[in-house]
């Protein structure tokens, strides 16, 4: 398929960033533990990997990884990028432990998640619009975003927080999405917020009482099903430790109402953890299932909200497959 030229756009006024709220850290130190963990888990990656930063008009900078998972979820998707299918654009959410890009509080309840969003991609050249200005890490500028556009729009793999993310997307660009993976996704129902707190919120304020290896097993236990080896988890205990403040999830608590979820219109595959602390599978499988016009679930069976490796290798199959057998693998 040839791709499209994008009609010249027309210069935008140029629109200064909201002011940046309060620091999420607890302290400047705390910070730069976790920053230093961010820079010591990058240089690590085994796959081949570039940082830009891309400048929006209404959000400021954002860091974005291209061509591997983010750092912190490396594991998660390393099949993806070893398929040789699929380029990854990875942006740092903002406002979120060890990010790099411009720190921006997003209203939950009015997309601002989808918005931003949105200004990446056209600055990434993967969107319609007016693009944005691009730099390499070192912060040499490399020019203008693309004037030309992909034959066709990106497909999106939201995890967790990023799940409710590109269904915030869909309220604002639906266009923008060609096809989507949900992991474990936010939006679709309401958080357990009661379980949360039995499971993970009180046995991380024991280990932080009590900071053993035992005490930070069973706190990581409520949400990883496979909490060995506890090194590999290093950066939880970091926020539970370091981390103020958090975003709250696009769509709120309460998940996104029935219509908004209508709008992620593109074929879906969500994938679900069974005994997922804060969505349980089987009920968010099935929330899916009654509010998104294209698509298909799968729950994986025993699965906590960060499931063990040999279930994520098969739920990377999966995504590739529905890919695939849709018709959206270049």
């Amino acid at each position: 398929m040839e791709a499209q030229q994008a009609a010249p756009a027309q210069p935008a006024a140029s629109t200064a960033p909201p002011s940046p709220p309060l620091s999420i850290y607890r302290s400047a130190a705390g910070e730069t533990a976790i920053r230093a963990l961010y820079d010591q888990v990058l240089a690590s990656l085994p796959f081949e990997h570039e940082e830009r930063v891309v400048h929006t008009s209404s959000y400021g900078a954002v860091h974005v990884l291209v061509g591997a998972p983010g750092p912190f979820i490396m594991w998660m998707f390393g099949p993806l990028v070893a398929s040789g299918k699929l380029r990854l654009y990875v942006p740092d959410l903002p406002y979120q432990a060890g990010s790099r890009s411009d720190d921006i509080l997003l209203g939950s309840s009015t997309h601002e998640h989808g918005k931003w969003a949105l200004e990446v991609l056209q600055a990434l050249g993967l969107a319609p619009g007016v693009a944005g200005t691009t730099a390499a890490a070192s912060g040499s500028v490399q020019g203008a975003a693309a004037a030309s556009l992909p034959p066709r729009p990106p497909l999106h793999i939201g995890v967790s927080f990023g799940g409710a993310v590109v269904i915030d997307l869909a309220n604002v660009a639906p266009e923008a999405i060609r096809g989507a993976a949900l992991v474990v996704p936010g939006g679709l129902l309401p958080a357990r917020l009661s379980s949360f707190l039995l499971r993970v919120v009180l046995p991380s304020l024991l280990w932080l009482a009590v900071p053993r290896d035992g005490t930070l097993r069973l706190a990581l236990s409520g949400m990883c099903e496979e909490p060995e080896p506890l090194a590999s988890w290093a950066l939880i205990p970091l926020t539970w430790r370091h981390v103020a403040r958090r975003p709250e999830l696009p769509g709120g608590h309460g998940g996104f109402p029935r219509d908004q979820l209508a709008r992620l219109a593109a074929p879906t595959f969500v994938v679900t953890a069974e005994n997922d602390v804060f969505w349980p599978g089987k009920a968010a499988a099935a929330a899916a299932e009654a509010a998104l016009p294209d698509v298909r679930t799968a729950v994986i069976p025993g699965a906590r909200h960060m499931p063990a490796r040999r279930k994520m290798e098969q739920a990377n199959g999966w995504v590739l497959d529905f890919f695939a057998e849709r018709g959206l693998l270049d």
